[in-house]
């Protein structure tokens, strides 16, 4: 990541900005509502952990170097809405198919099990629930160092 960092430095032109977004490295959360209320709270499994941590570490890297100074930054929170735990599991399917890492066999077990309580408290709500992924996220704006 550092070496990709350094390449946008070297092509970023000196009034330009790098902007930098990524999911912080805590697990998501995938909830079940109905009509408003919280049916369902839990981790969604995920190996992205480490690869966000690098990401961090990357940036603060190239920060500690004088190779980009930051301007702002701040956090957000990233929902994907579904409507099933079978629809979420179609968008995360097509949303990490370039993903090059095969995903940990403990992971799929852990995610199977969660959507199957998910789609049990989506029948038990009825079709006025809904299922929700709840990222953070940060964002942090760089330009380049003289």
């Amino acid at each position: 990541m550092v070496h990709a960092l350094e390449e946008i430095h070297r092509l970023l032109k000196p009034e330009g900005y790098l902007v930098d977004l990524h999911p912080f490295p805590e697990a998501p959360i995938l909830e079940v509502y109905h009509e408003g209320k919280a049916l369902l709270s839990d981790e969604f499994p995920s190996q992205s952990a480490e690869a966000y941590r690098q990401a961090d570490w990357a940036i603060d890297l190239i920060v500690q170097r004088h190779l980009f100074a930051v301007e702002g930054s701040g956090a957000f929170d990233f929902l994907t809405h579904a409507p099933s735990a079978s629809a979420l599991d179609a968008y995360w399917a097509i949303a990490s198919a370039f993903d090059q890492e095969p995903t940990d066999k403990d992971i799929q077990a852990r995610r199977a099990d969660l959507f199957t309580r998910v789609d049990k408290a989506v029948n038990a709500a009825g079709i006025s629930s809904e299922v929700v992924l709840h990222e953070r996220g940060r964002i942090t704006v760089l330009r380049p160092s003289a």
